[in-house]
């Protein structure tokens, strides 16, 4: 089934053949638009999405300095901890997933530890 939006909802009302009044039918059109125009508009980042993608750009830096080092999520936060004020290993852990779903960079366990590396080519 479904998610039933707001949108979906207003068009079904509007799409619905009902007997409605013309004030009906064009306060309904307006909230419809606005909000078609809330979740079609492109946003730009908040703050915390540009930190994260910096700290993604720096991992990858980092790993591709040395690509033939496989590096644990501490010896990645060690090495970029002084560019960031609040960096825990929590969010290297979360940056480093990221990067590992798209493709950017592997991850691999050897003794139930996990390690990272860049993708060489």
């Amino acid at each position: 089934m479904e998610k039933m939006t707001n949108v979906k909802a207003i068009a079904y009302v509007l799409d619905g053949g009902f007997d409605l009044p013309t004030e009906v039918v064009e306060k309904l059109e307006k909230i419809k638009a606005t909000y078609e125009n809330k979740t079609s508009g492109n946003r730009k980042p908040t703050k915390a999405q540009e930190v994260a993608a910096a700290i993604r750009e720096d991992i990858v830096g980092v790993l591709e300095a040395e690509p033939e080092r496989q590096f644990t999520a501490t010896e990645v936060l060690e090495t970029i901890k002084d560019r960031y004020a609040d960096l825990t290993l929590p969010k290297v852990t979360a940056a480093l997933t990221k990067l590992q779903k798209d493709g950017a960079i592997e991850r691999f366990t050897e003794k139930k530890k996990a390690f990272f590396r860049a993708i060489t080519e």
